[in-house]
């Protein structure tokens, strides 16, 4: 993670933060929308590690507001690597939402709030092939999914960030 760190730096973005080998990334960058920042983080990516990866970006305060709309928060403590949100790039269309719904298996563990879904895997992870693959393709938007606990982990890093310690800054 040092290298991606360093490849970052050189392209722009300061406070260049990773967490753990998660894919994980803290930055601060001089660009203003999440679109750029994806782009550049995923131009990066591709050239200097010839990988192509969807990149979704999330500003504290958004992530703050992700942890308080979770559907499945009672659930949390017992199971937070098995609640889980899929950050996508996109508000999927209402028709694709609606076709996600229809699937019966995903009705009672699944929640599509604007550009995140948010899955309960009552019955494991590893034992389901309705994973973030399967749901972007159903819903037509690129994503990535992250466990519970590693959200949390990540707001926490974030509001001890430079510069965040009264107010986290966007």
């Amino acid at each position: 993670m040092a290298a991606l760190r360093d490849s970052l730096t050189a392209a722009g973005m300061t406070d260049v933060r990773t967490y753990i080998q998660s894919g994980n990334i803290m930055a601060r960058s001089p660009l203003r929308t999440h679109a750029q920042v994806s782009r550049l983080v995923r131009t990066v990516i591709a050239t200097d590690f010839s990988l192509d990866l969807p990149v979704i970006t999330r500003r504290p305060a958004e992530l703050d507001l992700v942890i308080a709309g979770n559907p499945f928060a009672a659930s949390v403590g017992q199971r937070p690597n098995l609640i889980r949100v899929i950050f996508l790039d996109a508000v999927p269309s209402r028709e694709r939402v609606e076709q996600l719904a229809a699937v019966e298996e995903v009705q009672q563990t699944c929640r599509v709030i604007g550009n995140h879904v948010y899955v309960d895997y009552l019955r494991g992870y590893h034992n389901t092939h309705r994973t973030a693959p399967w749901f972007t393709r159903v819903l037509g938007v690129d994503g990535t999914e992250r466990n519970w606990r590693t959200v949390l982990a990540l707001a926490g890093l974030l509001a001890q960030a430079p510069g965040t310690a009264a107010k986290k800054k966007t």
